[in-house]
């Protein structure tokens, strides 16, 4: 055994003693580096694993320079107290074998994206093996992995560690810190001069985390800079897994998202997200009730200057008395467009041409959506479709068209990527905040920036500051990165 395969193993020996109960089942892992091939191995023709340890989950959590091209074998023992079917939920991205008692239960093998696959299995009282053979080839990785029974809700093995990660994330001694820190900069910055000031949530990925907890976060930072909005700029996580499985779960991801959103008592807006759609199998996925849900509610309080657009999410926010007109886009067209999704449809666009030709010409416009439609957003390898690339186009060509005209145009702000960039383009600023979704070191491109961070202990968040006397754009970051993370441009 080498030194570092040591030091893992006398770690996860002290989180066992430390953390472990007797009734908390113990996953051993066997991980293999450089796996290159498109499938699983045999993992008994693998000779001694790189690395070896246990874990108390089924996930890739906690495991070292697993970037790209490895493979790990999980097993674990299940006790069982009554005799009834066990249902078990596994999506991986890429290839996956699950076996109970030497049973393959669920044959996902192969490189893909995340794929989830269902197997139920009735399992007799006593104690059941379980293991878990999974591999990735490159780009994303993924594990999760949920069981249920007739009397026990869906859960991961250890449900205890939810309970942890749950505890952790709301130990917000971390938060007014990294407020103040970022806070110091903007006011030596803003000196006495006239700013609109408002701060973006992005990327949240609420539905297998207590992340949600950083919109009350960010709230507080909000209420700290003197924030006139706050901007969410989708993706909450309604589609990702299990919400995407389990009504009841998503239900409970879009509770807990309102609830974080209600502890500012500005106006929050809401850009929806290409993973706000297609919770609990398709209960929640209208713009109806995205717009219900996450817009409306702050039109009380905003009065006639926000302008909702009926049954959709696209509209469009003067804020009084500061000269900004926010343009909210739609950048996921409408449901699901039948699995296509980065989409401008055409009568969002034909509304948007509309809209800035009757904006007042003592009105800076700012406009701000999820998806980046500027090549900035093309943050894969992999190339995006036509009904993109055309839906990008146009978007950036209304916007040309307005600047060349003589609009004051402060940029297009968006998400999605998780990474920080900014272009100029044709005379418009295109800008990407970095969200708290992480992101595959190799699909980075050049240019890109991201902040890597542990969500239970830093902020994630992009505060805006605009100073329209002299057309000036500061961004200033509140946790991962600091002011390594701040930017300045000019329209």
């Amino acid at each position: 055994m080498n030194f570092r395969s040591f030091c893992v193993c006398a770690a996860a020996a002290c989180l066992l003693a430390a953390s472990c109960g007797p009734k908390e089942p113990v996953v051993k892992y066997q991980l293999f580096y450089d796996w290159t091939e498109d499938h699983l191995p045999d993992f008994s023709q693998l000779g001694e694993p790189d690395l070896q340890g246990v874990k108390t989950n089924l996930d890739l959590e906690g495991l070292p320079d697993t970037v790209n091209h490895f493979a790990v074998l999980f097993e674990t023992t299940l006790p069982v107290k009554t005799e009834e079917e066990y249902t078990f939920k596994i999506s991986t991205d890429d290839g996956s074998k699950f076996y109970v008692d030497g049973e393959l239960l669920i044959d996902n093998d192969g490189k893909h994206g995340p794929i989830l696959k269902t197997a139920a299995k009735t399992l007799s009282k006593g104690k059941h093996d379980l293991r878990l053979e999974f591999f990735d080839y490159d780009k994303g990785q993924s594990i999760d992995f949920t069981y249920s029974t007739p009397t026990i809700p869906w859960q991961q093995l250890n449900p205890l560690r939810d309970v942890r990660a749950y505890k952790k994330a709301c130990n917000d001694k971390y938060v007014k810190p990294q407020v103040k820190e970022a806070l110091a900069r903007y006011k030596a910055w803003k000196g006495e001069e006239e700013t609109v000031c408002y701060v973006i949530l992005t990327d949240v990925h609420t539905a297998g985390r207590y992340s949600y907890k950083h919109i009350g976060y960010a709230a507080q930072a909000a209420d700290a800079f003197g924030a006139d909005f706050m901007i969410n700029l989708g993706d909450i996580g309604l589609n990702a897994f299990p919400a995407n499985v389990d009504a009841a779960y998503a239900k409970t991801v879009v509770d807990n998202t309102v609830a974080e959103m209600k502890k500012y008592d500005g106006i929050w807006l809401y850009a929806v997200g290409n993973h706000d759609w297609d919770a609990g199998e398709g209960n929640f996925h209208s713009e109806q009730f995205l717009s219900d849900t996450f817009q409306k509610p702050w039109q009380e309080k905003a009065g006639e200057n926000l302008h909702l657009t009926p049954g959709k999410v696209y509209c469009y926010y003067d804020i009084p008395e500061k000269g900004l007109r926010v343009i909210l886009l739609n950048s996921t067209g409408t449901g699901t467009q039948g699995g296509q999704y980065y989409v401008f449809d055409e009568p969002q666009m034909q509304w948007l041409e509309a809209l800035l030709s009757e904006t007042p010409s003592d009105l800076d416009v700012l406009v701000m959506c999820h998806y980046m439609p500027h090549p900035l957003g093309r943050w894969t390898t992999s190339n995006p479709p036509d009904y993109t690339n055309e839906g990008n186009a146009r978007v950036m060509g209304v916007l040309a068209d307005y600047v060349a005209k003589g609009g004051q145009l402060v940029g297009l702000v968006t998400g999605d990527a998780h990474v920080n960039m900014h272009a100029e383009q044709d005379g418009v600023n295109y800008f990407i905040s970095q969200g708290y979704g992480w992101v595959v070191p190799d699909l980075m491109l050049e240019g890109t920036r991201h902040a890597f961070f542990d969500y239970t202990e830093t902020l994630c968040i992009d505060v805006v500051a605009i100073k329209p006397a002299t057309n000036e754009v500061h961004t200033f970051r509140i946790g991962a990165g600091g002011a390594d993370y701040d930017y300045v441009f000019n329209y």
